[in-house]
């Protein structure tokens, strides 16, 4: 049985539907795990996810729909991108662990017509809005939508080592693996400008490096964008790597105008952002260094991002067409939530994950969500899992 076929069977036998995926001979990260035996921690919690989403939302026949095409969505997707369906599976797990306090609906589809004043509205969307989640608290709704933590770079990077290897067998008969130094300090805006450009240009040095059988090429993009990449002709392979939260939250900080699509004008928008070490290698929480980088990179979102006059589009290609600045974006972001997706390693549903909840002091649509106005919807027995809680209140200067 193949991985695509092993998942299709999982669908199945959970959810009693069959969803059919074309290239039964697919692999990733994701779903080779499951295809395995004796079954590992992440299989066994995927299986037990599944099994959960299906209690919680069986009489939300809609949301079922859903949830199976999210999964045959991981079994379709190549190289990193089943990131993106597989973190929308986890953050509606997390937050169902506490839907006795508020309904969850999933997925919302916004009418414009309705939002006139969004960031949606203004950069030209003219039909719906979908945002993946909405928790409906006892006073107010909170829409939220869901993205995967993985590096534009290390996707990139993946792709261009994954070409040079295989050629480096087909061509060269040689077995190799690539990999890059110290990527975490590397501007997130420079990357999405101009490292897309550079893929011929580097698939060509690590060749021409394979084929004189060197272990170390430096590599100077045209943008400034240094990188060591090392090769080993072996199974084995080190990189260097030195990491500081405060460093990749300064490389990071403009990543939330990226999400400006997902903002509504009159209700809270937050976006949940969800890590596996799988699809995001960067962080690792090493002496609380995630707590670090997340507080660090919230703090600098909400507060030092809401002095920046200047146009969004100076940082993100998606404002091409307003002159919506980079203060007026980020007032419009209620909060962010970071779950960190223990699934490959814990084995019980507490520690399965940590969730850290900022909230912005300087969002300008309704009055700023604070500790005080949320945190009694999060009070159970999974409570364990939300490491930090923080609206910034003493930090906003």
């Amino acid at each position: 049985m193949t991985d695509v076929e092993n998942l299709e069977k999982l669908i199945k036998d959970i959810f009693g539907v069959e969803k059919v995926i074309k290239n039964k001979n697919n692999r990733n990260k994701c779903i080779s795990p499951l295809n395995c035996e004796p079954r590992n921690p992440f299989a066994e919690n995927f299986v037990r996810r599944l099994k959960r989403l299906r209690k919680n939302f069986g009489k939300d026949s809609e949301a079922l729909v859903q949830i199976t095409e999210k999964i045959k969505n991981i079994g379709e997707a190549r190289n990193s991108r089943w990131a993106g369906p597989y973190s929308e599976l986890v953050a509606l797990d997390f937050y169902s662990q506490f839907s006795e306090f508020f309904p969850l609906s999933y997925i919302n589809i916004l009418p414009v017509e309705e939002h006139k004043k969004s960031i949606p509205a203004m950069l030209g969307h003219t039909q719906t809005i979908d945002i993946d989640l909405c928790l409906h608290f006892r006073h107010y709704d909170i829409f939220t939508d869901v993205k995967s933590f993985n590096c534009i770079h290390q996707n990139i990077l993946e792709e261009i080592f994954e070409r040079v290897e295989e050629y480096s067998m087909l061509s060269l008969k040689k077995n190799v693996m690539i990999g890059a130094d110290n990527r975490s300090e590397i501007d997130y805006s420079e990357v999405k400008k101009h490292l897309g450009f550079e893929k011929v240009k580097i698939f060509r040095a690590l060749v021409q490096a394979v084929s004189e059988n060197r272990r170390v090429v430096k590599y100077c993009s045209s943008s400034g964008i240094d990188f060591t990449f090392r090769i080993q002709y072996s199974d084995f392979l080190t990189t260097v790597s030195e990491y500081s939260p405060f460093a990749m939250a300064e490389a990071y900080k403009f990543k939330f105008l990226d999400y400006g699509s997902k903002l509504v004008d009159n209700q809270y928008s937050m976006i949940t952002i969800v890590k596996n070490p799988w699809f995001n290698s960067e962080t690792v929480d090493f002496g609380d260094f995630n707590n670090l980088f997340y507080r660090s990179l919230a703090r600098r979102t909400f507060i030092e991002l809401n002095r920046i006059g200047e146009k969004a589009c100076e940082h993100s290609s998606a404002y091409l067409s307003t002159s919506l600045s980079v203060q007026q974006v980020v007032q419009n972001l209620a909060g962010i939530v970071f779950i960190d997706d223990n699934s490959a390693s814990e084995k019980t549903q507490k520690s399965l994950y940590n969730a850290y909840f900022y909230l912005n002091p300087n969002y300008k649509n309704k009055a700023p969500l604070t500790i005080r106005k949320m945190e009694k919807y999060f009070r159970n027995s999974m409570e364990m899992q939300i490491q930090d809680f923080d609206d910034f209140k003493w930090d906003n200067y």
